[in-house]
């Protein structure tokens, strides 16, 4: 089997992070009801507003770690203009407070994700974490995962941008070759497309109820392998036969 370079994404690839995103934005659109409470205000509205704003920020900033909680500031602002309200200091501390508590629940692996990349590494694999977002943040998550056995660190990327332009630069650099080189992750915008654009294999395991930010046609022509799968437990048999097929090509050659 020929070995090969892997790059997995973190979250929602290997550990939950939308799901508390999810519920952080019910809690503030429930506190945002609170305090609106004597206002012709929306819920839907406040919901779509903010979306809106957190989306924009991503293209603008990049995945750093103050852009989702701004976002729910900026959403604040914009309800007490459009209804006529006073901002007050406190609420807007208090929103800002909440939007920062998304990153202080516990770390969860997602199921087969571990046994996942420790069979990977008997399978003779070179594996990377290429992940978006704060770098100390994104550090103690794969800390707190027990991830740093897997992935020492220099075996992490990570980037408040994720895009092609970012990851050509990571094949470039570390001299990956496209036809030894996969992407592992949930998002077809940060993850899959990039890696249809590089040329490298790509492995997409969706998100059903992720992020909308995460979704976008997938129009770009496979230069490699290209795999959509419902399970990371499945990754190794997909990239085994792969990898043996390829293995099997080169002593025909030689032969």
């Amino acid at each position: 089997m020929l070995s090969q370079h892997i790059l997995f994404d973190l979250d929602d690839t290997l550990i939950h992070c939308n799901k508390h995103f999810t519920l952080t934005r019910e809690l503030f659109l429930d506190l945002m009801m609170s305090l609106f409470q004597d206002f012709p205000v929306e819920r839907s509205l406040i919901d779509k507003t903010q979306e809106k704003i957190d989306m924009a920020g991503v293209e603008k900033w990049g995945l750093g770690k103050n852009r989702f909680p701004d976002s729910l500031v900026q959403t604040y602002r914009l309800m007490c203009q459009k209804y006529g309200k006073i901002p007050e200091q406190k609420e807007e501390a208090r929103i800002l407070e909440l939007g920062h508590s998304v990153y202080d629940f516990d770390i969860e692996l997602y199921p087969y994700a571990m046994n996942t990349l420790e069979k990977l590494i008997k399978q003779g694999h070179d594996l990377y974490l290429y992940t978006g977002g704060d770098f100390q943040i994104q550090t103690q998550k794969v800390l707190e995962a027990g991830l740093d056995v897997i992935f020492p660190e220099q075996k992490r990327f990570i980037y408040e941008h994720k895009n092609t332009k970012v990851l050509r630069h990571i094949l470039t650099r570390y001299n990956f070759h496209p036809q030894k080189t996969w992407m592992v992750g949930n998002s077809a915008r940060s993850d899959i497309r990039p890696a249809l654009e590089t040329g490298i294999h790509a492995i997409h395991i969706p998100d059903e109820f992720g992020w909308k930010y995460d979704r976008v046609e997938l129009d770009v022509p496979a230069k490699g392998e290209f795999h959509v799968l419902r399970s990371i437990a499945d990754v190794p048999d997909v990239i085994a036969e792969i990898a043996g097929r390829g293995a099997n090509q080169r002593r025909e050659q030689m032969g």
